[in-house]
């Protein structure tokens, strides 16, 4: 499989894509760039954690928790993927490739498959198949989902080998953890069990990473091309703030739960605005400290749990114990 992902006959010819769509928006004004540097935002953790946070807080906590497991899934599925494969990012590859500057910055890890395009596939394809019989919307969510992978390639950071992968993984995680949360929900007591298999498979997973996997040493000019720890930190974040989401949602699912539907709708539109701006703040001071920081990994591990804990199992027994907000 590495081989083969690596081969330069199979690359090649991705690489020469990369190089035309290059030249392409080498000629078009800023404002394009601008405009699919935005849509990368979609498949990265922020929007994606306050879609599921406002479905789980404001419209049905069932399906918000189906999309927190997609989110916390995708993450199993992609940071594994990353490091077993190793594939180095397209401009490590070949030095035609010039990925835009604001693409970058958090880009430590490899290029297989597409995070991104993981993401936007699993929670966005997931909100598509909840909203499946508004026929309309799933259209502009697909599309959306389509626009996320396109803009990882305009962008350079990503060759169409990771895009569609990442399509593929976020379309299997959909119908699967729809099968494991319709399995869970026939008994609260399953989310425990659930739980404890995620929890084990995370952890075994994070363990086999920063213990036992092996990276690719290779140097040009004395340069480390990709620095395995940068992939390791970045991986151990997202398994993190995953683990949080998803034990405090099961958690909360089996001792505290509650349903949007008991809440007034401006009750729901206060606790999904404030639960928004507590989000967005939390998310862009704590959880990107942790990406950028060089803590050691249990610290940077806790932290990103915490967080994550914060969203689907503190915030919820907040609002749960204020008088009012209930009919």
């Amino acid at each position: 499989m590495i081989e083969l992902l690596s081969d330069a006959s199979w690359i090649k010819p991705q690489i020469d894509f990369l190089v035309w769509l290059q030249n392409i928006r080498s000629h078009c004004p800023d404002l394009i760039n601008k405009f699919f540097l935005s849509a990368t935002v979609i498949g990265e953790i922020w929007v994606p954690t306050l879609i599921c946070g406002i479905w789980y807080w404001c419209v049905n906590a069932k399906n918000g928790i189906f999309l927190f497991l997609l989110f916390g899934f995708h993450y199993i599925c992609s940071q594994l993927f990353k490091m077993i494969s190793c594939v180095y990012r397209p401009w490590i590859l070949d030095n035609r490739v010039e990925p835009l500057k604001e693409a970058i910055t958090f880009s430590r890890s490899y290029s297989f498959p597409s995070g991104h395009s993981s993401m936007a596939a699993s929670n966005l394809g997931g909100a598509a198949y909840l909203l499946r019989k508004n026929i309309p919307l799933c259209i502009f969510l697909i599309m959306v989902i389509l626009l996320v992978g396109f803009s990882r390639l305009w962008v350079g950071v990503h060759t169409p080998q990771d895009v569609i992968v990442g399509f593929l993984t976020g379309l299997v995680l959909v119908f699967a953890g729809n099968s494991v949360i319709n399995w869970a929900e026939k008994s609260r007591n399953r989310y425990i069990y659930l739980l404890i298999i995620i929890d084990i498979l995370m952890t075994t997973i994070l363990i086999y990473i920063t213990h036992f996997c092996k990276f690719p040493m290779d140097y040009v000019n004395g340069k480390l091309l990709v620095n395995p720890k940068g992939a390791i930190h970045t991986a151990i974040v997202c398994y993190g703030y995953s683990l949080g989401l998803m034990n405090g949602a099961f958690l909360c699912r089996r001792f505290f739960p509650f349903e949007p539907s008991d809440y007034s709708i401006k009750s729901r539109i206060k606790i999904g605005v404030v639960g928004s701006v507590l989000s967005i703040i939390i998310l862009n001071t704590a959880l990107e400290y942790c990406f950028a920081s060089d803590f050691r990994y249990r610290y940077t591990f806790l932290a990103a749990i915490i967080i994550g804990l914060f969203v689907t199992g503190i915030y919820p027994l907040i609002f749960q114990n204020i008088k009012g907000l209930k009919k």
